[in-house]
């Protein structure tokens, strides 16, 4: 009897230590997100707004026909602590795999290529590439003893001037942020590497950021932003050509900055933001084997509100051009005779021969967008995603200034129609649709489930030189 009494007194000693630890959280989480698309594109005359057959450099270049589809996925893994004060984040990307290109491991019978290695590879018969790509890879923790004060460490997203048509720069780099909150004031301070060999040295191209925010009332909030870019290249200060040294700048700090900020208020039912920038970059003249420099400013502005039944948006903006700067993706002149090409999207080229007044963007296909079913085409597909570089205005509007008006219309809870009209102008040059060009975009979007959405975009663009054009613009978009 003694030994029973003690071994019951021994096993509610160790259930009493367990159950408390067992009681316990668990010392992290993990949770997972994402996102697939599928998109596809149809368009007609819309590279070069020109009724022509294919061009001598292989019959591949501005057909009047062309299509294009292509997919990504997206994984998005969380591991977070129990106290939420401390997690990683990886994101892997698929993608952009566009149907029928970049190798498979089969159909070299039919002219395809059999390499499978590389970020946008597989999309050849056989499927077979090997292409998964980090997009993000990150620590977040909490400052200890500081309220407020958080750290990211790692790869990661990175914002300027954010706003509803999106920032004016918008990408993901390796680097450090530190963010500030002390309600109603918040302050943003971030650096991230743009290029680097295998140490930190004399070669370094960086961006350093801060924004100030202040929440004015519930409804209004104001940002104040600065970047500054260091760009050293060492190879410029060795004997070599400039030709080979492709688009390295070697300039001073402070010759490459950009400023400006944002106001965003809600009046009533009526939402209106705002953004300013003021941009400078050193850029280098093949032409006069020395620095030049492009300067220029740019504002946007947005009305969102209801309209009876319809859902609209009210987008203008103005940019800053130059006549020595074509329109569209920091692209300069390099039109040749009888090439039928008429711009190049080239950051530096040998056409640059002197400063410009174009407001250039730090990130080439990384700039501001346009509203919904607001010249959809011509800004990178708001609606349905991005399109591809080749767009004269890809992400990018810089050169140009216009007005659009769009709406929507829920026609079930499912099923929504939406349609709008754009002018667009070339604030001093001309591009590939001469001083201005009109674009109307209509189409449906289809919610099968609250994953799964179907849209769909018709584009009819008419340009002031050139042949009217047309672009169908589709996407398949599942998150989770």
């Amino acid at each position: 009897m003694k030994r029973l009494g003690m071994l019951l007194a021994v096993g509610a000693l160790v259930l009493g230590v367990a159950m408390p630890a067992m009681a316990q959280q668990p010392p992290f989480t993990v949770s997972f997100g994402g996102q697939m698309r599928v998109n596809g594109f149809l368009w007609n005359n819309a590279r070069d707004f020109s009724d022509t057959e294919p061009d001598g450099a292989g019959g591949t270049q501005f057909k009047d026909n062309e299509a294009w589809a292509h997919e990504r996925f997206r994984l998005y893994t969380t591991i977070q602590s129990a106290d939420k004060k401390a997690k990683a984040v990886w994101a892997l990307e698929v993608g952009d795999l566009a149907f029928g290109s970049g190798g498979g491991g089969s159909g070299a019978e039919y002219g395809g290529s059999t390499t499978r290695v590389g970020p946008s590879s597989g999309g050849g018969l056989g499927n077979d590439g090997a292409n998964v790509e980090t997009k993000n890879a990150y620590l977040w923790f909490e400052v200890p003893g500081v309220q407020g004060v958080d750290v990211i460490l790692g790869m990661h997203n990175i914002v300027f001037l954010a706003s509803p048509t999106g920032a004016f720069m918008d990408d993901d780099a390796m680097g450090i942020q530190i963010n500030f909150k002390f309600d109603p004031i918040d302050l943003q301070l971030w650096t991230a590497k743009a290029d680097e060999n295998n140490r930190f040295d004399a070669d370094d191209n960086d961006f350093y950021v801060a924004r100030l925010g202040v929440n004015v009332t519930k409804d209004t909030r104001v940002t104040v932003e600065g970047m500054v870019v260091n760009s050293q290249c060492f190879a410029r200060r060795a004997p070599v050509a400039p030709a080979t040294t492709g688009t390295c700048v070697d300039a001073d700090v402070g010759d490459t900055f950009w400023f400006g900020g944002t106001v965003g208020t809600k009046i009533a039912t009526i939402s209106l933001d705002t953004t300013f920038v003021y941009g400078q970059r050193a850029l280098f003249s093949a032409a006069n084997n020395t620095n030049i420099e492009e300067k220029g400013w740019g504002w946007q502005g947005t009305a969102r509100m209801p309209v009876g039944p319809l859902s609209t948006w009210v987008h203008l903006w103005y940019t800053t051009g130059d006549e020595n700067r074509i329109v569209g993706s920091q692209a300069s002149k390099a039109v040749t005779a009888g090439s039928g090409q008429a711009f190049s999207t080239a950051s530096n080229t040998t056409a640059l021969n002197r400063d410009s007044d174009k407001l250039p963007v730090p990130i080439g296909g990384a700039s501001w967008l346009s509203a919904p079913y607001v010249a959809e085409w011509m800004s990178g597909a708001r609606t349905t995603g991005d399109v591809f570089t080749n767009n004269p205005l890809y992400n990018d509007p810089t050169g140009t200034w216009g007005a659009g008006v769009s709406g929507t219309f829920a026609v079930t809870p499912a099923l929504s129609i939406g349609g709008g009209v754009a002018w667009v102008g070339a604030t001093e040059d001309n591009g590939t649709f001469g001083d201005w060009i009109i674009e109307i975009d209509a189409g449906p979007t289809y919610r099968l489930n609250p994953q799964l959405s179907f849209q769909l975009v018709f584009a009819y663009l008419l340009p002031d030189e050139g042949d009217n054009a047309w672009a169908v613009l589709s996407r398949a978009f599942y998150a989770f």
